[in-house]
C-alpha cells in the first residue's frame, strides 16, 4: 500500500515505499543513514545539509535521527538530534524504515538539541527505534501583527 503525503503540509512531493518515506528517488531513511546528521528537503526533494543553512532560509521538511523514545502512560516522548527552527511548529511526523503495523494514534513530544518540545497528536508507530529516522513537517510562526499605536483626543481643563 503507498500512502502519499499533503505537498501542502510536507513542502515537497512524499510517498512511502515499503516501510520507507521517498521523495522523488530519494530514500529518506537511507539518506538519514548515509549523512547520519539531519537535512531539510528542498522544494524539489533534494537534502540540504541543516548545518549549513542560514537561518534566514526557511524549509519546511526536517528529516533526523531519534536519539531517545519514551512511551508512558498514552504519550511518546522522543529526542531527536536537531535543533529545530525556534519559531516552528510542528504540522505532521514520518517515521522511514518503521512499519506502521500496530500503529496508534497518540500524542507525541519532540525534543530537540535545544530542549525545545513540541507536541501533536499523530500515528505512532508500535515500535520506536533509537537511531531511526525521523522526519518532520514544519510551519513557520508568524509573530502576531502589531497595530499603530493609536492617538487618543484628550482635553485637558483647568
Amino acid at each position: 500500500m503507498t500512502r502519499t503525503f499533503e505537498t501542502a503540509t510536507w513542502g515537497t512531493e512524499l510517498h512511502t515505499s515499503g516501510a520507507d518515506v521517498v521523495a522523488g528517488d530519494l530514500s529518506l531513511r537511507a539518506e538519514s543513514l548515509h549523512r547520519k546528521i539531519a537535512f531539510y528537503l528542498d522544494a524539489d526533494g533534494h537534502p540540504i545539509c541543516q548545518s549549513l543553512c542560514p537561518t534566514s532560509m526557511w524549509f519546511p521538511t526536517l528529516v533526523t535521527r531519534i536519539t531517545s523514545a519514551v512511551a508512558a502512560h498514552g504519550r511518546v516522548v522522543v529526542q531527536v538530534d536537531a535543533a529545530l527552527p525556534l519559531h516552528s511548529a510542528l504540522l505532521d511526523v514520518a517515521f522511514p524504515g518503521t512499519h506502521l503495523a500496530g500503529a496508534t494514534m497518540t500524542d507525541l513530544t519532540v525534543v530537540d538539541l535545544s530542549r525545545h518540545r513540541r507536541t501533536l497528536h499523530v500515528e505512532v508507530p508500535a515500535h520506536l527505534t533509537v537511531t531511526g529516522t525521523i522526519a518532520l513537517a514544519l510551519s513557520p510562526v508568524i509573530p502576531p501583527r502589531t497595530t499603530a499605536p493609536r492617538s487618543v483626543a484628550r482635553t485637558v481643563t483647568a
